[in-house]
Parts: C-alpha cells; sequence; structure tokens
C-alpha cells in the first residue's frame, strides 16, 4: 500500500520498498517486450497519482536505467510544480512544432532521470494525441530510454488517456482511497482491458 507524501518529492523513504516492489512487477511483466512505455493513470476526478508517476521513475533511475517521465496531463500539468522545474516548454511543443524533446527534456534532477513537462497547454490534446507526429516522438525515445512513463490524466473523464494508450506497452491504474468509486475504478479497467492493453497493476493509494 503507497502512501502518499503532502510535502517535497524527496521525502519518500516511508514508501520506498513498496516503489521497489511495483517496479520489479513491472520489469517482470515487461521483460519480453523491446520497449518499456507505460501509463499512470486513475479512474477519474483530479488527479492523485503523480507520486506514483514520479516515485517510480525515480525508482527505475537509482537502478541505473535511463527513464524519461513525462507530463501526459496537457489540460492540467502539475509535473513541474512537483519537481519545481520550468513548464516554458515540453511535450506539446515536442509533438506539435517537432521541436527536439531533449533539448527541453530536464535531466539535472536524480543521474538517469530525464522529465518532460507538459509545455504549452492546448484546449483539445486529443489533436495532438491522434496525430502522426507522437508516434514518430514515441519511436524516437524508444531508441534512447529504457523506460518511458507518462503520468497521464484520469481515464473516464476525458478521451485523452484512452487515445494515448495505444502508443503504450501497458497501464498502472491509480485509485484513491476514500475518493475513486468503485463503479469508476471497475469501468475504468474495463476500458484499458478493451484497448488491449495490459494492466500492470492496480494501486490502492492513501493519504
Amino acid at each position: 500500500m503507497l502512501r502518499r507524501k503532502k510535502n517535497s518529492v524527496m521525502n519518500y523513504n516511508q514508501s520506498t520498498e513498496e516503489v521497489r516492489i511495483l517496479r520489479s512487477n513491472i520489469e517482470k511483466q515487461l521483460e519480453d517486450s523491446h520497449s518499456q512505455i507505460v501509463m499512470i493513470t486513475s479512474p477519474k476526478g483530479p488527479s492523485h497519482h503523480i507520486y506514483i508517476s514520479s516515485q517510480l521513475a525515480i525508482s527505475f533511475a537509482e537502478q541505473g536505467k535511463k527513464v524519461l517521465l513525462v507530463d501526459a496531463n496537457l489540460r492540467n500539468p502539475t509535473l513541474h510544480t512537483y519537481f519545481n522545474i520550468s513548464n516554458t516548454k515540453g511535450f506539446s511543443d515536442v509533438v506539435m512544432q517537432g521541436e527536439n524533446g531533449f533539448l527541453h527534456a530536464q535531466n539535472d534532477y536524480i543521474r538517469g532521470l530525464s522529465i518532460l513537462t507538459a509545455g504549452n497547454l492546448f484546449e483539445t490534446p486529443v489533436d495532438l494525441w491522434v496525430s502522426k507526429k507522437i508516434e514518430h516522438v514515441v519511436n524516437n525515445w524508444k531508441q534512447r530510454f529504457d523506460f518511458v512513463l507518462f503520468h497521464a490524466p484520469s481515464y473516464l473523464e476525458i478521451s485523452d488517456a484512452q487515445v494515448l494508450v495505444d502508443q503504450c506497452d501497458g497501464v498502472l491504474l491509480v485509485v484513491q482511497s476514500g475518493k475513486t468509486k468503485i463503479e469508476d475504478a471497475v469501468a475504468a479497467k474495463k476500458q484499458i482491458n478493451q484497448s488491449k492493453k495490459p494492466i500492470l497493476g492496480v494501486i490502492y493509494q492513501t493519504g
């Protein structure tokens, strides 16, 4: 059971072992996959899974993996705030304007971890997800990183995550104690299954 800290991203030692177990489970499930691209999402409501996305990325990097953590929540980005980094340019700029993602990915936080913030906001991000450009960008990342983690918006409320899942090898579904309704969790799981992408885990998050 993972407990989300409400303060600094650095204060995660209490859940380090749980994150390591989660990381190990993901690696085992994807060990036969040539590329390892994971989407972290929640069923519905405000995004509370940024802790999981961030600490999982850190855990992979500490293991010696080359990791790219991407803020794919273009309507309500939070990754730049969580890590206290700039969001002047980011994911949306890389895809829509064909800019070099490696120029905008920030990698001075921890060795092996690159962070790509959301960048300029889009009123209809789904236009970005269906663009052929995103496939090119993701294919490029596959050649450069061991793991790419998409911190995605909630799965049920808007179509963004439902389209982005096509670019991923698997999904982590995070449910929030006391906030996520059972019927929403079931509905999200059903829709993800329909995408033919494996659910790598369902995380019950408290705190």
